[in-house]
């Protein structure tokens, strides 16, 4: 049998060095060498794991690796779009969204011995302007509370959540025209998949195969109502919250007073315009479940 080749890219900082190196060995000892043919690379600087994945394409190599979190899956898939090379996912992470949505183990040792029987599948990319993503986008709260927490240290839930908690007092709510209409919002958030991560289903509708991409506005919650939406987005039931409108479509187009500050798979983004234009490509990305 022909040995296939396969690349892994590791975030070192995605979980930190000591976790980085246990999943190189676990690789080593788990990964059947009879069916693959590894390669480990290391990302040293931001944009370095698309440009990994990129030589991937260029060698034909048939399945590249993401070992990290959502930034380094986005990063890493981005290259594989509209390509034959399909997109595998070890999850050591923050949210994790499209390893949770694509129901990839997180556990590491499970996620790796997954890998020895692949099963692959063609999923929809969504793209905010002209920046791809694969779980969700949006404007409001969300991105605000993302750029914060892209500049702090610590990572992880408990990271998020207290600057959520301290963030909400502050946070005004954002003007914008949707559609036709004029809102203020606390977020609009475009969804391929169904959740941010963590099991926060914030477009517990969506269908990342369908073609379709679904929407959750947000309205500004009251001190009361806080409590009640978080409970909600963790049971899948968001849209029966009485702030929350939700619509599905191919297109969206929002345009705010300022430019936009977005947030893309739990990536913060500071736009160079107020017209921020949502849109999709019907299955152009091979994962491997």
């Amino acid at each position: 049998m022909n040995k296939q080749a396969i690349w892994f890219i590791v975030n070192p900082i995605s979980g930190g060095k000591k976790v980085h190196q246990s999943i190189v060995e676990l690789i080593d000892n788990q990964l059947d060498k009879h069916l693959y043919l590894p390669k480990i690379c290391y990302t040293e600087f931001a944009g370095h794991a698309t440009k990994i994945a990129a030589d991937a394409v260029k060698n034909n190599i048939p399945i590249v690796v993401a070992i990290g979190g959502d930034g380094t899956v986005n990063e890493v898939g981005k290259a594989l779009i509209h390509t034959k090379t399909a997109l595998g996912i070890i999850p050591t992470g923050s949210g994790n969204g499209l390893a949770r949505e694509l129901e990839i183990p997180m556990k590491v040792t499970k996620a790796i011995e997954s890998l020895n029987t692949p099963v692959s599948k063609i999923i929809d990319v969504c793209y905010a302007n002209e920046v791809p993503f694969f779980c969700t986008a949006g404007i409001g709260f969300d991105a605000h509370c993302a750029d914060i927490f892209s500049k702090m240290k610590g990572r992880g839930l408990l990271n998020y959540v207290k600057i959520g908690f301290s963030e909400f007092w502050k946070y005004k709510p954002l003007k914008c025209v949707f559609g036709a209409n004029d809102f203020d919002i606390f977020s609009i958030t475009f969804g391929n998949a169904r959740q941010f991560g963590n099991n926060a289903f914030i477009t517990p509708s969506a269908i990342i195969d369908d073609g379709i991409i679904d929407c959750t506005i947000i309205s500004p919650p009251n001190t009361w109502q806080i409590l009640p939406i978080i409970a909600q987005l963790f049971n899948g039931n968001i849209h029966s919250s009485e702030l929350s409108e939700n619509y599905r479509g191919t297109k969206f187009k929002v345009s705010t007073e300022q430019n936009c500050l977005i947030h893309y798979d739990g990536e913060p983004l500071q736009l160079k315009t107020n017209e921020l234009i949502i849109s999709i490509s019907e299955k152009s990305l091979r994962v491997i479940i």
